[in-house]
C-alpha cells in the first residue's frame, strides 16, 4: 500500500483520499511512456518485460484497497471513493493494453529470441497474448470503438453490481407467520410495531427457508429474493450482454464465449455444452431420487397424499429430512460450531498441513498501515513456521451490516510482487462473509453450511498467500477462471470428516463434543439432494453460457432463464420472478459461471492424496503447498494439476463427490 498508507491508514479525508487513483495512474502512464521510448536496441527483459510487470502491479497495489471499500465500509463518503476508484482505474486498465508503444516494444523484445525460460517466457508470452486479446492489432478505428465500448461495459456492469448491493428489499411478517424461527433470529430483525422485518439477504432468507414451517412465508421470501434489483437490472443486464457481443465482433469472435474460453481450460464454449450434456443424464437419475425423497417428505409432514413441492418447500423438507430421518437437529448444530471454536479449528488444521503460523495483530493494524474499516474486523499476519518469514497478512469481516457485501468472498487487497531491487510485496487479502451476529445471550453460531463456506474461502485466502510467484502477474488465483475454485473448493473436504470435525467442534454453553449419533447422522447425509442442488449449479452455469452464445447478442433474459430452468432443473421455480436481476456473477463470470463445477472435477481428484495420507497429514499438505498453492498462474492449470496427480486427470472422484457412482448410476 505505497500510497494510500499517506492518505488512508486512519481515513483522512476524502479529499485527501480521492488523490489515489490519479496519482497512482499519472505513475502508470509515466512508467508505460517511459517503457514505450526505448530505443529497439537497447531493449532487455528487465526494462521491458518486468518494467511492465512493475509497473501494472504497482498500479493495483496502490489502489486496491480504496476500491474494496466500497464493498465493506460503513461510511457513504469512504464507499463512493470506493467506486470513483474502481470507474477510474477500471477504465486505465483498458488504456493500459492498447497503448501502442508498450505493445511495440513487447513486440520489439520478442523478435530479438530472447533465451527465456519458466516464468519469464511465460511472462512476455501472456503479456503479447493479453494486448492482441485487447485488440493491440485491430486497426486504429476499431481500437477506439473498441476502447470506448470497454468503458460503456465498465459503467453498466457496475450499475449492475450496484443495483444488487444497494438493495433495500424487505417483506414484513407477524410473529405467527415466523412459526419455527429460532429466538435469537428474530432478536436479530428489525421492528415495525408487531412487523418483523426480514431483509432479502442470504444471511436472513437462508434461515427461514430451513425452518419456517408456515409455507406462505417461504412462498413470499422466495418471490421478494427472486425480484431483488428488480426489472431495472433485467434491462441492465441485457444491455451488458448486447454490449459483449459488440465487443466479440470488432476481435473477430462468433460470441463473447468464444473469446472468454479461449485462454482458459475449456478453451470454447462447445467443450462447456459437452461437458453439461455429458453430465445431465448422470446428474437427472440423483436429482429424481432427491425430488422423490424431497416429496415424500412433504407429503407425510402435511398428511396430503396428493401435495405438490414448490421451489421454497426444498430447503425446509431437507431440513426434516435431516431431523427425522438423518437425527440430525440443525438448530443444535449449530450450537456445536461457535465462531470461536471454528475459528481455532481452521486456524490448527492448515497451520499443521501447510507449516504455518497466523497471529492476530489487529492491536497494531493502523501501526502497520493495515487501518480497521469497522469493529468487526480483524487483521492476521501469516509466517512460515519453519522459517519465521512473512508471507501475508489477512483481514477478516465476518458479520452482515447495512451496505456491505452480502454473500462471502475473498478480496485481494495487495498482490505478491518481487521487485528490481530484491523486495518483496507480500500479499494482503480479505475475507468477507456474513454469518450469524452474536446476541447478548450467544456468541455466533454458525450452521455446517457456514462452516464449509469459511473453510471454502479461506482456501482462497492460502492460494492468494502461499504463491511464491515472482511477477505480479500470475501472483496466487491469477490462474484460468475455471480453475481458481479448485483450491477453495477442495477444502470444503474437511468439513466432511468425523475425525477432522472431532478436533474442534463442542457446545457454546458445555464445552462438550459433537454427539456422536449426530455426527454420523450429519455426514451420511452429506448427499441428501446433492443431486438437485449439483442441477442447479448446472442451470445457472447453463443459463449464463446461453446468454452469451446468443447470435444477435439480443437476449430475452427472462425467457431464456425460465427455459434453462424448465430443461435443467426438477424443482420448478418461484412464477413472478426474474432471478438473473440479481444474479452477481453476471459481471465477473461473464459466460465463466461453468467454472464452479468444471473446477469441481480437478479439486476432487487432487482431494485424493490427502484420502490417502489422511486430511491432517503435514506430508500431503506440504506436497499441496509446493505442487499447486505456491505456483499460483506460473504453469498452465492443466499442467499443475497432471504434475500434482502424476497421470491425467479423470472425473471418478467428482462423481463420487455428488453421490454418483464413476458410471452415474
Amino acid at each position: 500500500m505505497r500510497l494510500i498508507a499517506c492518505c488512508l491508514s486512519l481515513f483522512a479525508t476524502t479529499s485527501q483520499a480521492s488523490e489515489v487513483a490519479d496519482v497512482a495512474i499519472a505513475r502508470c502512464r509515466a512508467e508505460l511512456e517511459e517503457i514505450a521510448a526505448h530505443d529497439a536496441t537497447e531493449r532487455t527483459f528487465e526494462n521491458t518485460v518486468a518494467a511492465f510487470d512493475d509497473a501494472v502491479s504497482r498500479l493495483y497495489e496502490d489502489t486496491l484497497w480504496t476500491w474494496f471499500q466500497l464493498n465493506v465500509h460503513p461510511e457513504l463518503d469512504v464507499r463512493e471513493l470506493g467506486e470513483t476508484t474502481r470507474r477510474k482505474v477500471s477504465d486505465f486498465a483498458v488504456e493500459i493494453f492498447l497503448h501502442e508503444g508498450v505493445f511495440d516494444g513487447l513486440k520489439a523484445y520478442a523478435a530479438t529470441s530472447p533465451a527465456l525460460e519458466g516464468e519469464q517466457a511465460r511472462l512476455l508470452e501472456h503479456a503479447l497474448r493479453d494486448f492482441r486479446r485487447a485488440g493491440m492489432e485491430l486497426p486504429a478505428e476499431k481500437r477506439e470503438q473498441l476502447r470506448q465500448l470497454e468503458f460503456d461495459i465498465n459503467e453498466i456492469e457496475q450499475e449492475f453490481s450496484t443495483n444488487i448491493r444497494d438493495d433495500e428489499t424487505t417483506v414484513a411478517f407477524l410473529r405467527e407467520e415466523l412459526e419455527g424461527m429460532p429466538d435469537d433470529f428474530l432478536e436479530n430483525l428489525e421492528r415495525s410495531g408487531d412487523l418483523y422485518l426480514v431483509p432479502t439477504k442470504p444471511s436472513s432468507t437462508t434461515p427461514i427457508f430451513q425452518n419456517c414451517s408456515v409455507a406462505a412465508t417461504r412462498h413470499k421470501i422466495s418471490l421478494a429474493y427472486g425480484r431483488r434489483a428488480g426489472l431495472k437490472n433485467v434491462s441492465v443486464l441485457e444491455k451488458i450482454i448486447r454490449f459483449r457481443k459488440q465487443k466479440a465482433e470488432l476481435l473477430g469472435y462468433p460470441t463473447i464465449a468464444h473469446f472468454v474460453t479461449e485462454d482458459r481450460m475449456a478453451q470454447s464454449p462447445e467443450r462447456v455444452f459437452a461437458f453439461y450434456e455429458d453430465l445431465r443424464p448422470k446428474l437427472r437419475a440423483k436429482a429424481q431420487a432427491d425430488f422423490d425423497e424431497l416429496l415424500a417428505a412433504k407429503r407425510e409432514y402435511t398428511g396430503d397424499p396428493d401435495a405438490e413441492l414448490a421451489a421454497w418447500d426444498s430447503t425446509f423438507f431437507k431440513t426434516y429430512l435431516l431431523e427425522h430421518e438423518y437425527r440430525v437437529d440443525q438448530k443444535l448444530v449449530r450450537e456445536y460450531f461457535p465462531i470461536e471454536a471454528v475459528f481455532e479449528g481452521l486456524f490448527s488444521i492448515t497451520q499443521n498441513l501447510f507449516g504455518l503460523e497466523y497471529r492476530d495483530v489487529s492491536d497494531r493494524a493502523a501501526e502497520r498501515g493495515r487501518p480497521l474499516w469497522h469493529e468487526d474486523v480483524r487483521l492476521y499476519e501469516v509466517r512460515d513456521k519453519s522459517t519465521d518469514q512473512l508471507l501475508g497478512e489477512f483481514y477478516t469481516d465476518l458479520h452482515p451490516r447495512p451496505n456491505k457485501y452480502n454473500h462471502a468472498a475473498q478480496f485481494p487487497l495487495v498482490p505478491r510482487k518481487k521487485w528490481a531491487d530484491g523486495t518483496v510485496s507480500r500479499p494482503v487479502v480479505a475475507l468477507v462473509c456474513n454469518f450469524t451476529k452474536p446476541t447478548a445471550e450467544k456468541p455466533s453460531l454458525l450452521s455446517h453450511g457456514e462452516v464449509e463456506t469459511f473453510f471454502h474461502e479461506f482456501g482462497h485466502c492460502l492460494h492468494t498467500i502461499l504463491t511464491e510467484a515472482d511477477y505480479g502477474y500470475f501472483s496466487g488465483t491469477s490462474v484460468a477462471r475455471d480453475f481458481v475454485e479448485a483450491p477453495s473448493q477442495m477444502l470444503e473436504n474437511w468439513v466432511w470428516d468425523a475425525e477432522v470435525l472431532k478436533t474442534f467442534t463442542r457446545h457454546y454453553e458445555t464445552g462438550e463434543p459433537f454427539p456422536d449419533e449426530m455426527l454420523e447422522g450429519m455426514l451420511r447425509a452429506r448427499h441428501l439432494r446433492s443431486g438437485l442442488d449439483a442441477e442447479y449449479q448446472l442451470y445457472l452455469g447453463m443459463m449464463d453460457m446461453r446468454f452469451h452464445t446468443d447470435p444477435d447478442g439480443a437476449v430475452d433474459t427472462t425467457a431464456v432463464n425460465e427455459q434453462t430452468r424448465a430443461e435443467c432443473l426438477l424443482l420448478p421455480s418461484t412464477p413472478g420472478t426474474y432471478s438473473q436481476a440479481a444474479f452477481g456473477h453476471m459481471t465477473g463470470y461473464a459466460a465463466g459461471y461453468y467454472g464452479y463445477l468444471w473446477s469441481l472435477v480437478y479439486a476432487q481428484d487432487m482431494f485424493g492424496r490427502f484420502r490417502e495420507l489422511g486430511l491432517l497429514s503435514p506430508e500431503a499438505g506440504a506436497y499441496y503447498r509446493e505442487k499447486i498453492l505456491s505456483r499460483g498462474g506460473t504453469r498452465d492449470a492443466i499442467d499443475l494439476v497432471t504434475d500434482y496427480l502424476g497421470r491425467a486427470p479423470s472425473p471418478d472422484a467428482f462423481l463420487q463427490h455428488l453421490g454418483l457412482t464413476p458410471t452415474g448410476t
